[in-house]
């Protein structure tokens, strides 16, 4: 048989063989960036078809190809005498010892990990090319046999070229360790970066925790003002917690006058830092709008209107439902406003009555959805021995142990089984209660609930 020898073109020429056109001219870039010159094909098919009229001096192929994969196509050129010396770099993910086999069976010169860098592509190229005339010199290529993995390899490879691909094999895992070290160090870097900012928030959480239990009303005002606080006409008691380090539950007692107090209990909606700055916004709006205080639909109307005008400036919705009663002892009368709250309960001890102090539906809209809405006043009686208690849905909505959840028929309830009490001591019973019907054995929201108890009416008469 006789064959023809191509004389290889002056300069390097490598034949790249890939399927991916986005892969090929990546490779074909930075080869020619260095001075090869670069033809492709798409397959091994083509790829011999190519040799056929011309002689690279390398040729790098990827494995995974339709109609001829990189193995197959190694070996058909090692086995042909006019292309068995022509070197043949395998674009491989080296992830299984088969695959180093299955390379040497086809007798492939070298290995090239994907991905890979382009220095280390360029060091693979120029040793390769630098061991031809070694390559040469290394013929009658012994047969060994081998048996991995339950399969039989059969490697015709040299001493040189078995060399070659384990300095190859070698110095990929060195690269790759590299690769790997370097990682490690960047990941350890970012996560102690990571640690230093959770440790910045967390101080900044704990921060703005004790600033939001600082405004907590921790005593309570007089009536009338000048009074001794046993000698108060009014007497408060609240019990205050929350499931994270920030809470959007808060309450306000406030003096209107000496003789009426305005209590206001509000829930904004979610958790965390976004809840207690709308907390801060409302608790600012209450402060500023006191002079109108005095009547809840009024109060809430204007409390609305502005929190409104704040919140369309954000992009994420946000809103408050609250709750909020004027006890006037001149008058002997409560005055009272819900926007989208619970109602307020009325403890009547002098006829052993626990009732809301308002209907379900007769409620506004909650606070920062609606800028025109606008809010109702109601009127009820009071007496010496009464009292109000206000609470956010955080004291109700408990999950039992069967899955039901506790409501506010069933507080009603405990708070009328318990109402003879002094107030501390009712609230403590009753959460203790609560509790014990709950499945996790505490709240699973915040929980706020604010009393005030009518002592006597003002001006009393001696």
């Amino acid at each position: 048989m006789t064959t023809t020898m191509i004389t290889p073109p002056p300069g390097t020429s490598i034949l790249i063989v890939e399927d991916s056109p986005t892969q090929a001219l990546k490779l074909a870039h930075v080869l020619e960036t260095n001075g090869h010159r670069v033809t492709t094909a798409r397959n091994g098919r083509e790829a011999l078809t190519m040799l056929t009229t011309q002689m690279p001096t390398l040729v790098i192929t990827d494995i995974n190809m339709p109609e001829m994969d990189g193995y197959e196509l190694c070996r058909r050129i090692k086995d042909d005498r006019r292309l068995g010396d022509l070197p043949v770099i395998l674009l491989t993910a080296l992830s299984d010892p088969k695959d180093i086999l299955r390379g040497l069976e086809c007798g492939a010169d070298n290995f090239i990990v994907k991905p890979y860098e382009e220095e280390f592509l360029l060091s693979r190229i120029q040793y390769v090319l630098a061991n031809l005339e070694l390559r040469h010199a290394s013929q009658g290529k012994p047969v060994t046999e081998i048996i991995f993995a339950g399969r039989k390899y059969q490697l015709h490879t040299g001493r040189i070229h078995s060399i070659d691909l384990l300095l190859s094999t070698y110095e990929t895992a060195v690269q790759k360790n590299l690769e790997l070290s370097k990682a490690k160090e960047k990941l350890e870097e970012q996560a102690e970066q990571l640690r230093e900012k959770n440790a910045e928030m967390a101080a900044d959480l704990e921060m703005a925790r004790e600033l939001q239990a600082a405004i907590v009303p921790r005593h309570y005002p007089m009536f009338p003002s000048h009074v001794s606080p046993e000698r108060s006409a009014l007497q408060f008691c609240h019990r205050y917690t929350t499931t994270t380090e920030l809470g959007g539950d808060f309450f306000d007692i406030r003096p209107l006058s000496d003789t009426q107090a305005g209590v206001l209990v509000c829930d904004v909606m979610g958790h965390g830092v976004r809840a207690a700055l709308v907390a801060s916004i409302l608790r600012g709006l209450t402060e500023e709008l006191t002079p109108i205080a005095e009547e809840p639909g009024q109060f809430f109307t204007e409390i609305n209107r502005s929190l409104c005008a704040i919140l369309k400036q954000t992009p994420t919705q946000m809103f408050a439902t609250a709750f909020y009663a004027v006890v006037d002892l001149q008058k002997g009368e409560l005055r009272v406003a819900s926007a989208g709250h619970p109602s307020a309960l009325h403890v009547r001890r002098s006829d052993n009555c626990v009732e809301p102090l308002m209907a379900e539906g007769d409620e506004g809209p909650a606070l920062g959805i609606f800028d025109t809405a606008t809010y109702q006043t109601f009127r009820r009686p009071t007496c010496a021995r009464d009292m109000v208690m206000l609470f956010t849905d955080g004291l109700y909505e408990v999950e039992h142990t069967d899955g039901s959840i506790f409501d506010k028929e069933g507080l009603r309830t405990i708070v009328a089984g318990l109402s003879e009490q002094p107030t501390p001591q009712l609230f403590d019973e009753m959460l203790v209660r609560i509790k014990q019907t709950s499945a996790s054995g505490d709240f699973d929201d915040d929980m706020c609930v604010v009393a005030v108890d009518v002592v006597r009416l003002l001006p009393e008469t001696t």
